[in-house]
């Protein structure tokens, strides 16, 4: 399975998710140790003014009354009592005991106070002793008494030790009023919203970055397209737009195409001028060796001359690869199907099967031509030529299987050399100028296309595979 996009957009878009994520974790976690700190402070000084306040009530109270309103202010986070002696042996928090001494009047003899984890109340499964159990049927109702077991199991699940707050009092008839009280944990409720926020921050921002570098991108795929129809001999202007450095690619690939296509113009004037000027003095030669009595030399002249025509022309035939055929739509398989015809009717012995319709972009001569080049060099060295065309989704595939002595694997990549010939079979005595699979790759690339060589069947004779581009425009039917 592939993580990273192939795509420009979705590598910058996925760049963009990391580094949104990492920046908000690191934010959340610095708001987080602050904003539950903060929120501790805040539930604590709440705390010690709730048992301040009771304080002051039990202290200004009748003892008959002093039950009852030690029960209406007793909660499952929050224990009062009045006890004979103190709950707490000696003063463990400095802090709030000034605090508490400064708000009620009271020295340091009559308050101690403490903050600690309570450990026991961590330990799963801990069952409340008898005191704690009697003095919570004595002060707790029920409701109470279920609230407090859903905070005991929550607090088992998170596995939390909660801070615990002790607080003893002297009072005035010289009872101590003992408080016992959990401070309510931080509430992570911003939490959620705070992920919530992120998250719809970063959904719209995925999606301007996407409708952003879709946009930037679209000269870029033009720019893709342009260059592939380059490669098969097309050539299209791109408008030049996006931002400033995209316009000046596009720029230097128009101003490519324009040197190219007047390179390539030259090319074909000189090489028209060239053929002329090789065929009126081969010409001249040939009427003049022809008016010589005739005779073993006269005809091994004669020879020399056609062959002299005969490379001439097929040197121009490999330069001239690129031919100056317009591209339009064709069928190859119509097209494969009418060269078999004709070479048939010559005489030479070419099977081909039947295809299903094949619409392509091109130049439907220049394939012609180079695959009369590769029938016929099979039916010369192999004697028979079997032609099979196949059509999957992205390519033309032309099979071209023979039952000669085949290539070595060695010679398959020097075969595709200009003037360049085999020692065996295919020999210099059996005619040819060495140029035939030049002229036929030089074609069938200047469309886009490959050509391979391979073993044919049960590794007996050569099998050639003509691979050409199904472009957009020119999908199978």
């Amino acid at each position: 399975m592939r993580f990273w996009p192939r795509r420009a957009g979705g590598q910058l878009a996925l760049l963009l998710i990391l580094v949104l994520v990492a920046a908000q974790i690191i934010t959340i976690a610095i708001l987080a140790g602050e904003r539950q700190g903060a929120l501790r402070s805040a539930s604590l000084e709440h705390v010690l003014e709730r048992i301040a306040d009771a304080y002051t009530l039990l202290d200004t109270t009748d003892p008959g009354r002093q039950e009852r309103i030690l029960r209406a202010l007793s909660s499952s986070s929050l224990h009062l009592s009045i006890d004979p002696a103190p709950h707490l042996p000696a003063d463990e928090a400095s802090v709030m005991t000034r605090q508490l001494a400064t708000e009620l009047g009271l020295t340091g003899e009559q308050i101690r106070s403490a903050m600690a984890a309570d450990e026991a109340e961590c330990l799963p499964g801990r069952e409340p002793d008898g005191d704690d159990h009697e003095d919570r049927e004595k002060h707790d109702d029920d409701d109470e008494h279920h609230d407090d077991e859903d905070r005991r199991e929550h607090r088992e699940d998170r596995h939390e030790c909660p801070p615990i707050l002790g607080v003893s009092l002297a009072l005035s008839s010289g009872q101590w009023f003992n408080a016992r009280a959990q401070p309510p944990a931080p509430s992570w409720l911003w939490l959620k919203a705070t992920l919530t926020s992120v998250g719809i921050t970063a959904v719209l921002l995925i999606l301007t970055v996407l409708l952003a570098i879709r946009r930037i991108l679209q000269p870029v795929n033009e720019l893709s397209r342009a260059a592939h129809a380059f490669g098969r001999g097309e050539k299209i202007r791109i408008p030049e737009r996006g931002p400033e450095d995209i316009r000046e690619v596009t720029r230097a690939f128009n101003q490519m195409q324009l040197q190219v296509g007047r390179a390539q113009e030259d090319r074909e004037r000189l090489l028209a001028a060239l053929a002329h000027d090789l065929r009126t003095p081969i010409t001249s030669m040939r009427l003049r060796v022809e008016m010589l009595p005739e005779g073993e030399d006269r005809d091994r002249l004669l020879d020399s001359l056609q062959e002299m025509q005969h490379l001439a022309e097929a040197t121009l035939d490999f330069i001239r690869g690129s031919t100056t055929e317009k591209h339009r739509r064709y069928d190859l398989a119509t097209l494969l199907e009418s060269l078999c015809e004709d070479l048939r009717e010559m005489g030479l012995a070419v099977d081909y099967e039947d295809s299903p319709r094949c619409v392509l972009q091109g130049q439907p001569e220049a394939v012609k031509r180079a695959l009369r080049n590769l029938i016929e060099n099979a039916v010369k060295y192999g004697q028979r030529a079997d032609v099979k065309l196949e059509a999957p989704e992205k390519e033309a595939i032309i099979t071209i299987t023979d039952q000669g002595p085949g290539i070595p694997e060695a010679e398959r990549d020097r075969v595709f050399q200009p003037f360049y010939r085999l020692e065996q079979s295919r020999s210099r005595d059996t005619g040819g100028a060495g140029l035939g699979l030049a002229i036929a790759r030089t074609l069938i690339r200047g469309m886009g296309g490959e050509i391979q060589l391979d073993t044919g069947p049960e590794g007996r004779g050569l099998r050639v595979s003509v691979m050409l581009p199904i472009s957009a425009s020119g999908n199978p039917g």
